[in-house]
């Protein structure tokens, strides 16, 4: 089954599992009973949302939220008061009575009528805060990637199966049509089976040229931005914006980008498990970063129907080879390539930037709504009345009242999360890897096993007992 096609939960399963996880709590969380999942509909059919980062890319979030009428954010939560009153500001003409926090540990203490939240921390605390929230039986918006480790992806995958919740991860571009349209026409066979894939981009793991800061925000609260991570001292090179370059904290480039560019390839051709990853790596900018730049190439076995395939990943600069650009047509009827791209190559055709389609013989791209053979195919996948950004959150917000499914559920987002962070596991390996699926483990490198599953300060998220019990 292709990953675009995985089952999702009918209306009568999703009523029936949430108002089991809001009869009951797991062990060992915060308070003793959970918040209801939502309000009679018939009394008030309005989402009350949490948003547990208030400033950078939750800026574009809470702009977003605004416009959707039945959405309410009824707390912001941020551990800098300086981010904080930037989402403040941006939604208090709205929701004056939002409540503010810096713990989103204490809003889900005192939030009684919280039914969902909206998460843009640092990769490190996406999976904290997330289990945690659906083990009260709250929807869950998630930024990419899903989660800084692979098993951490796996639990937040299953904890959503078993809270029947409706989630979602931030890859945006899920709602343009042209990314479903993509998937159809590669799964309708248009540029036949596919057998490589290319996809660039330009971030890189970096660091600025002034001394890192030793001095958090005025009334930070610094413990609480490390969570799950053991105590250290406050650094400006993590906070607020380059922890995404430490191995401890982020996921360097990939994490950055690579949900957003492999999107169309992921789910048109299943490549939830690659059966090794090979790495040609520079050397980090200072120890503990993601490498300044390197490539990644996934190779995927059999798939079903599906051929043997390669996915080769670029970043920090590097890209496909100037000659293949060049053979496929590509530089000479577009100009200059940008610097985030991606070309997926089957037998009969390619398929460039998710938006151009050439076959075999042909001298020119065309755009997918023009294509004849892409004309021919017909629409198999939902689509939204609204796209971009907003219709990504409306798409989850009316799932969770009742109303669709979300696209980038976690049971998708954490299989594409997972593929996505073997790169990851490589860079720090430095090597080859082989991986095998099924027991979550690198074949031949016992070094990887913490790089896979992380290792928890307590009092932050689950207890060790129910992480355990979502890994059985």
């Amino acid at each position: 089954m292709n990953a675009s096609s995985r089952p999702v939960h009918s209306r009568r399963q999703f009523l029936s599992l949430t108002a089991l996880a809001a009869s009951a709590s797991l062990a060992g969380s915060l308070s003793g009973a959970a918040p209801s999942i939502l309000p009679s509909r018939k009394k008030r059919p309005t989402l009350n949302v949490a948003v547990i980062g208030t400033s950078g890319r939750a800026q574009n979030t809470i702009r977003d939220l605004l416009q959707i009428e039945s959405v309410e954010i009824v707390a912001l939560c941020d551990v800098d008061p300086a981010r904080l009153a930037r989402g403040v500001e941006l939604s208090v003409e709205k929701f004056p009575k939002a409540r503010r926090y810096a713990d989103y540990r204490q809003a889900f203490e005192k939030e009684r009528e919280l039914n969902a939240v909206v998460i843009t921390t640092p990769d490190h605390m996406h999976a904290p805060i997330s289990l945690l929230a659906m083990s009260r039986g709250l929807h869950v918006f998630c930024e990419k990637p899903l989660s800084r480790t692979i098993a951490e992806a796996r639990w937040m995958q299953v904890s959503a199966q078993r809270s029947g919740v409706m989630t979602q991860m931030g890859t945006q571009s899920s709602s343009a049509h042209t990314t479903r349209r993509a998937v159809e026409l590669i799964q309708a066979g248009v540029i036949g089976q596919v057998r490589e894939a290319h996809i660039w981009t330009d971030r890189s793991a970096r660091l600025p040229n002034q001394p890192a800061s030793s001095e958090p925000p005025p009334g930070m609260a610094w413990d609480t931005w490390l969570g799950v991570h053991a105590p250290r001292p406050y650094s400006s090179h993590l906070h607020p914006f380059r922890w995404r370059w430490w191995e401890e904290f982020g996921c360097g480039p990939l994490g950055d980008m690579g949900c957003h560019l492999t999107n169309v390839a992921y789910r048109a051709l299943d490549l939830s498990a690659p059966s090794e990853i090979d790495v040609s790596i520079s050397d980090p900018a200072a120890p503990g970063l993601f490498p300044a730049s390197a490539r990644f190439d996934y190779r995927f076995p059999n798939r079903g129907r599906l051929a043997p395939m390669t996915l080769s990943w670029y970043e920090g600069g590097r890209t496909p080879d100037s000659a293949l650009i060049d053979s496929l047509g590509i530089a000479r009827q577009f100009g200059k390539v940008p610097s985030n791209n991606k070309i997926i190559i089957g037998d009969k055709g390619i398929l460039y930037s998710d938006l151009y389609v050439k076959l075999n013989g042909e001298e020119r791209f065309n755009g997918i709504t023009k294509h004849p053979a892409c004309i021919a195919v017909p629409e198999s996948l939902p689509r939204n009345a609204e796209q971009g950004t907003l219709g990504h959150y409306r798409e989850w917000v009316d799932a969770c009242l009742g109303q669709g499914t979300p696209f980038a559920s976690f049971d998708l987002a954490a299989g594409q999360t997972e593929m996505v962070l073997l790169g990851t596991v490589a860079a720090k390996v430095g090597r080859k890897i082989r991986w095998d699926a099924k027991t979550l483990s690198v074949l031949g490198e016992p070094t990887a096993e913490a790089m896979i599953r992380p290792t928890y300060r307590e009092g932050f998220t689950l207890s060790s007992a129910e992480l355990r019990s979502l890994s059985s």
